[in-house]
């Protein structure tokens, strides 16, 4: 049976369970180890679930960005100088 990949939300929640542990008065040293040791392997794997996000939009974007027309390559949006020819 294949284990299923958790989602981002769910592995999110397990890292926020783990912090509101930390916070408790009374925290077991062997047990706050371990839950340590999981919290930084869940916000390892959250960081690059969220880069692999971004290079996907990037690219989405990149997709349908509209062609630049070869007339307009040297207008620069930014400024209100007309392009020099």
């Amino acid at each position: 049976m294949t284990k299923r990949k958790t989602t981002f939300a769910e592995a999110f929640g397990e890292l926020e369970a783990i912090a509101r542990w930390f916070e408790r008065d009374a925290v077991d040293i062997e047990e706050g180890l371990e839950k340590f040791e999981r919290g930084m392997a869940l916000a390892k794997e959250l960081r690059q679930r969220l880069t692999d996000a971004e290079v996907r939009i990037q690219k989405i974007e990149e997709r349908f960005a509209p062609p630049e027309s070869p007339d307009r390559a040297d207008c620069d949006p930014t400024t209100t100088e007309p392009p020099s020819f």
